[in-house]
């Protein structure tokens, strides 16, 4: 995790080294302010590999979300 301002950067690996290190998994986020709302921020993510779910934990998917975060207001 890396801060720059009010933005989040964020970065997680993994790997199996059971399947000979073949079924690995890459994900990269980033969180951001939006406007005037201390507590709204826009969240952006990329995911490569496997295991994102359980559903596809055996096939090799991309995928990009877009998404909105309430924090730190409690």
């Amino acid at each position: 995790v890396h801060k720059r301002g009010q933005h989040v950067f964020s970065a997680m690996s993994r790997n199996n080294i059971e399947s000979g290190f073949s079924r690995g998994a890459v994900e990269l986020a980033w969180s951001f302010p939006l406007g005037d709302y201390p507590y709204l921020k826009g969240y952006v993510q990329y995911f490569s590999g496997y295991g994102e779910s359980l559903i596809d934990y055996d096939q090799y998917v991309h995928r990009i979300g877009f998404g909105l975060a309430l924090t730190d207001w409690l």
